[in-house]
């Protein structure tokens, strides 16, 4: 199926649960489409198209080798119905980080088995899509594996204050940074202007320990003081999809989601990465940003994805 061309891609309108008329954009590949249908999940408030057009180019990839992929805009985004309420952007992710969009994640799951007769899927996504990937597929048997990219372990909010969660890793790249920094006139500029954040810059260089940098410390029930801003959903949704599914989670080099992975999840449930074992792959971007800004980034993604789907459906 490899090489086949777009022969389709029409706009499509779906309902939520809630009867909002959610819009997206169906890709159909040439000839009858894989048993697996992709679902790309929004990354956040961007739009079913994502920074740099990086969902249109990853439909393009996955529809060559011969899926029906399904890019949309949840309730309250781009052209779908719905409102947001929130007034601060980190309040938005914060939701999305405890599951705002699974609801619509299984309402295109149900559109796709109704009218293409798709039974089994693999949800991909930037950030909030993967997060939202790996709550609706520990819900939902018909998620066959998750695709994720730069997915979150943290909760966000604009109370939250993310100076004093900051992993090992983080607070030694961030005093690089200010380093370099220290002969730019245009930092400076910002720092007597009371444009920097002094609080991150005394917890960075008066040596305090974030409780999110804490070693060997499990994230204990929600809320308390140990736990930080760790989503607690995180472990339960991780076991449940990766007990019997496959998880891909590919990570850029030059970001802070990677070291919170690791620093914040992994090295606290080592058990529950073991028993993962090969339904477990991480993958890093070299020295991609976030929204894998430049060409080189996006095409060394797209080709560790479609590796990775080329390996484990044949």
């Amino acid at each position: 199926m490899a090489g086949t061309a777009i022969t389709e891609m029409r706009p499509v309108v779906f309902r939520n649960r809630d009867g909002l008329a959610l819009h997206g954009i169906l890709h159909m590949p040439a000839g009858k489409p894989r048993q697996q249908g992709i679902i790309i999940l929004s990354p956040g408030i961007k739009s079913r198209v994502a920074p740099h057009r990086l969902y249109v180019k990853m439909s393009r990839r996955f529809v060559e080798l011969g899926y029906a992929v399904l890019r949309f805009d949840p309730a309250g985004m781009g052209d779908s119905e719905g409102e947001i309420d929130e007034r601060f952007a980190a309040d938005v992710y914060g939701s999305i980080q405890v599951g705002r969009f699974v609801g619509d994640t299984v309402a295109a799951m149900d559109w796709m088995q109704k009218e293409l007769g798709i039974k089994s899927f693999i949800l991909s996504g930037l950030c909030g899509g993967a997060i939202t990937g790996l709550l609706a597929g520990a819900g939902d048997n018909r998620v066959d594996s998750l695709l994720g990219l730069g997915i979150p372990v943290i909760l966000d909010g604009s109370k939250v204050d993310k100076s004093k969660f900051l992993t090992k890793s983080q607070t030694q790249s961030i005093k690089r940074d200010y380093l370099r920094k220290v002969f730019d006139l245009r930092a400076w500029g910002r720092l007597l202007s009371f444009r920097s954040d002094y609080k991150l810059l005394f917890r960075v260089f008066a040596g305090g320990k974030g409780k999110g940098a804490a070693e060997g410390q499990p994230p204990s029930a929600a809320g308390s003081g140990e736990q930080g801003n760790f989503n607690s959903l995180f472990p339960g949704a991780f076991e449940g999809m990766s007990r019997s599914r496959r998880i891909c989670l590919i990570f850029s080099e030059a970001d802070r989601l990677y070291w919170e992975f690791e620093e914040k999840f992994a090295n606290n449930h080592k058990d529950a990465v073991a028993r993962a074992g090969k339904n477990l792959e991480i993958h890093i971007t070299r020295n991609a940003n976030h929204v894998f800004t430049f060409k080189e980034w996006q095409d060394s993604a797209f080709d560790t994805m479609c590796g990775w789907l080329s390996r484990n459906y044949r």
